[in-house]
């Protein structure tokens, strides 16, 4: 029987009990019954050797990068993960499963508008995830992208939009205008804020509410992979604080069990992906929702509230049509 998101959802995950602090609020998504193909993650990849991203060329290209795989196993890169070096960091566009053994060009988006010259012949794991509200952006422009031509693409221009926001938010400032470099001048705050909330057993993923309102609710399918990926994932909320908008009332867990009803019950389209599997594209009332889906398990799910300025991916889809670099993907 084919998968769906309703079924993960009611069959797989089960909320663990709410944490408060300060602004934020976070209610642990548990797994029920892991399972579906096994990977590592980008952060292991590097540790174990034999995993390199580089550009894609000598010269190099903004929204594309290269990766060879030989650790022997999948890798699962996120949505958001940022990778740091070569020519400028880069943030990846979607969630990719690129096969052991395999290798792949992979779309990315440029978190570092003011350098264009090697730093390192390859990339390495930044330790940072895109905070929230930039990648609800990106994903949406990017959700457009992929329903209107078949690729990954987002707007790279309103991405750096969303960096100097960022900055100007957090009080930062950077030379080349690293998204990085303000997740660096706020880390002491940033660490304060993931102290009171550890990950648990069995966890798989998170509802975050920011301000009393539902940020965000992600997921991956395995709870060891999560685990390694947890303090990164409350940073790209936590780094969001500044910019929420506070809710017409305090955190509340049911307030998370409307937002995953809403989520089952939008609608979901599926692409090839740039890896392994298929990509996801949700259309959800207030929301911008992606997944990837391999081997009928959804290995990784991130819903978002979409922002006040909120772009839809209906009127992203004529600008992101006209955009002249529109390239393939492959996995060899």
């Amino acid at each position: 029987m084919e998968n769906t998101i309703k079924s993960f959802i009611d069959q797989q995950l089960e909320l663990g009990a709410m944490a408060v602090h300060s602004e934020l609020a976070v209610v642990p998504l548990l797994c029920r019954q892991p399972g579906g193909p096994d990977y590592i993650t980008l952060k292991e990849a590097f540790v174990r050797g034999g995993f390199a991203v580089t550009e894609i060329s000598e010269s190099g290209s903004v929204p594309n990068l290269k990766v060879v795989n030989g650790t022997g196993h999948n890798v699962l890169l996120l949505d958001g993960e940022e990778l740091a070096g070569a020519k400028q960091n880069r943030v990846l566009n979607t969630s990719i499963l690129i096969a052991a053994e395999g290798s792949a060009i992979i779309p990315v988006s440029c978190t570092e508008q003011g350098r264009w010259h090697y730093a390192s012949r390859e990339f390495s794991d930044s330790g940072v995830m895109m905070s929230r509200s930039i990648r609800t952006n990106k994903s949406a422009s990017v959700s457009a992208s992929v329903r209107s031509s078949s690729s990954y693409v987002s707007d790279q221009g309103g991405v750096w939009r969303d960096i100097e926001a960022l900055h100007q938010s957090h009080g930062t400032s950077s030379s080349t205008g690293a998204m990085k470099d303000a997740y660096e001048s706020r880390k002491a705050q940033t660490e304060s804020y993931k102290g009171h909330f550890p990950c648990q057993d069995g966890q798989c993923g998170m509802a975050v509410l920011i301000k009393g309102r539902v940020a965000g609710i992600e997921f991956l399918s395995r709870p060891e992979a999560y685990r390694q990926l947890h303090e990164k994932l409350l940073g790209s909320y936590i780094m969001d604080i500044p910019m929420a908008q506070a809710g017409k009332s305090g955190p509340d867990p049911l307030k998370v069990r409307k937002i995953l009803d809403r989520i089952k019950d939008g609608t979901e389209e599926r692409f090839k992906s740039v890896g392994l599997g298929e990509d996801c594209r949700y259309t959800i009332r207030g929301m911008v929702g992606s997944a990837l889906l391999v081997d009928n398990w959804y290995l990784h799910g991130a819903f978002f509230r979409s922002n006040n300025r909120n772009q839809t991916d209906q009127h992203r889809t004529e600008r992101m049509a006209s955009l002249s670099r529109r390239r393939g993907y492959r996995q060899e």
